[in-house]
């Protein structure tokens, strides 16, 4: 039996448009039973999509989640990143549990090296351009929390100097790949990733595993992984039919999702996530009534 979820997205905090509100609003219409908001590399979301959901009392589950970024040959040519996504039951967000984790705390690092670097980076512009972009000065005031993300900063950028666009898209791949502070967040592997979020009580499923160029480390990180994204907006029906069959022939827990960032049309799942998979999560069963809605 399998519950209509939706456990990879992204919200304002990363690289996604919709505020925490608007992404549970949006599937809550869609009647999804279970949803995480999955930000890149931090939870700065998950409070404020949890209270959306008690405010209406909608009959949904928020799990707290991250996609954790990692590398396969980190400093290489052939360095390219490797997401796993770190699930936490709902009880993560009783008396600051979740604020206690590495992962979070690395979260607030990841938010605070990135608008060092951003700002850096206006550094660096003529006095024209910078003013262009932040005329009143306004971003070096705000602190790592309230600073504007990916999505928020390419919109920013595009908005008020566009001809700046590439050059910031240049600039912005740098921070996960060069300097010691990117070594530092980024340069783990897939496999170490795995052991910090299993240590922060987690379980760990790898996001769009058919989008990784290294099969081999792929096969042999897919091999440890907890479980696997199996349907996301990046498969094909006939690969999301193949990572199934590994999935169930290896025993492995899988998921559905959209990877939705709000920059294209939404695909929903087209199907939905195995209870085993969610009370694994859970660590405890599903509540009879959205088993019985499913």
């Amino acid at each position: 039996m399998r519950i209509a979820t939706d456990l990879h997205g992204h919200t304002r905090f990363s690289d996604g448009r919709a505020t925490p509100e608007e992404y549970v609003a949006f599937r809550r219409e869609l009647g999804m039973r279970v949803i995480a908001v999955a930000d890149h590399d931090l939870f700065a979301g998950v409070r404020r999509a949890a209270a959306a959901i008690a405010r209406t009392r909608a009959p949904m589950i928020l799990l707290p989640a991250a996609e954790i970024t990692s590398f396969l040959h980190f400093g290489a040519s052939d360095a390219e990143q490797f997401h796993v996504l770190a699930y936490f039951a709902p009880d993560a967000l009783h008396a600051g549990k979740l604020e206690s984790t590495l992962l979070y705390r690395r979260g607030q690092r990841v938010q605070a090296v990135w608008r060092t670097f951003v700002l850096e980076w206006l550094d660096g512009l003529e006095q024209d351009d910078r003013r262009a972009i932040d005329p009143d000065g306004t971003l070096e005031m705000l602190p790592p929390g309230d600073f504007p993300a990916l999505q928020a900063t390419i919109d920013l950028v595009v908005a008020r100097r566009r001809p700046l666009f590439e050059r910031f898209r240049e600039h912005h791949v740098r921070f996960w790949e060069q300097g010691s502070a990117a070594k530092e967040l980024f340069g783990w592997t897939p496999q170490e990733c795995i052991e910090a979020i299993r240590a922060d009580g987690a379980v760990d499923i790898v996001a769009h595993p058919a989008r990784y160029r290294d099969k081999m480390r792929t096969g042999a990180v897919l091999e440890l992984a907890t479980g696997l994204e199996v349907y996301t907006s990046r498969h094909k029906p006939e690969v999301a039919a193949q990572w199934r069959e590994f999935a169930e022939a290896g025993r492995k827990l899988w998921t559905a999702s959209a990877d939705d960032h709000q920059n294209a049309r939404y695909v929903r799942p087209p199907c939905g996530t195995p209870v085993a998979t969610l009370e694994r999560i859970l660590r405890t069963p599903l509540p009879l009534e959205m088993i019985l809605a499913a």
